[in-house]
């Protein structure tokens, strides 16, 4: 993640997982029905270390939202 402000929250405390989206992994594929109209790449997915769903959004995502999103889901 190149942002300046994002690389280092998602380094602190993520793990970034990137899944084929023509043949997602079928744990990737349980978490994306969480996500209401997903029908615009890209998908992101967080899920907690047991792989349970947390929150998740379809298409693109403005920068400072999204740090807003992984600020509120940090450990």
């Amino acid at each position: 993640m190149p942002h300046p402000e994002i690389a280092p929250l998602l380094r602190a405390g993520f793990v970034a997982l990137a899944s084929e989206c023509d043949d997602p992994e079928d744990e990737v594929l349980e978490l994306a029905r969480h996500l209401e109209n997903a029908n615009m790449l890209p998908f992101v997915i967080f899920a907690d270390a047991r792989g349970r769903y947390l929150a998740g959004s379809s298409g693109a995502v403005n920068p400072l939202a999204f740090k807003r999103s992984l600020e509120s889901l940090r450990p």
